[in-house]
């Protein structure tokens, strides 16, 4: 796990930016539970009501709890890996502001200028891929954001690009643990396998 100067943000002390133990103690037991031993947290964001957004190397996990986000006893969890990642925006309005992560699940949407969307479908408080923060933190959470954004430029252009994929059975491994720990769903865990050999397939090229 990263520091914050390792990682290459400002140090903070229970600041909206850092390491694990910026998050709420519900949080960590939740990130416990949906990451393997073999994954490591670059850092954390946490937002209002304790709703927070944890960077891994190669996913990262949005934590939801409590009541407004209706999961009064528990927690909403959703994992975005980075090559599914569409986009990261930052929006605010008066007092408020959240971000916002897109994907082809979770398309970013039209809202109405200068209003903040407080609907069934849009309340940013319910919904699993946006992070409420105080307007005031904004400025805090762009430097790890732009991380984040470059993270997943690299992924997406090296799974176009290369032709030296990371090892067959250690990727094999590493989603296999995190199917055994419950943080991969049996779909989730069987498509991916499947994109894993289908790569390595292609990085092989032709049989001569």
């Amino acid at each position: 796990m990263l520091s914050n100067e390792e990682a290459g943000l400002p140090a903070a002390k229970k600041g909206i930016v850092g390491g694990v133990e910026i998050l709420s103690n519900r949080v960590r037991r939740e990130l416990e539970r949906h990451v393997s031993p073999h994954e490591r947290v670059l850092f954390c964001l946490t937002g209002n009501l304790a709703h927070s957004l944890i960077a891994l190397e190669e996913r990262l996990i949005i934590v939801k709890p409590g009541f407004h986000a209706g999961t009064t006893f528990g927690s909403l969890v959703t994992t975005f890996y980075y090559q599914d990642v569409t986009g990261i925006q930052v929006h605010t309005f008066l007092f408020a502001g959240w971000i916002e992560v897109s994907s082809p699940s979770f398309q970013g949407r039209e809202r109405k200028k200068n209003r903040q969307p407080r609907t069934s479908d849009r309340d940013v408080y319910k919904l699993p891929n946006c992070v409420p923060i105080p307007k005031r933190k904004v400025d805090e959470c762009l430097p790890a954001l732009a991380q984040l954004r470059e993270r997943i430029e690299r992924s997406k252009r090296y799974g176009r690009v290369t032709s030296d994929p990371p090892p067959l059975i250690g990727s094999l491994e590493r989603i296999a643990d995190l199917h055994r720990t419950g943080a991969l769903s049996e779909p989730e865990y069987e498509r991916l396998k499947q994109v894993l050999i289908d790569n390595a397939h292609r990085s092989a090229g032709p049989e001569p």
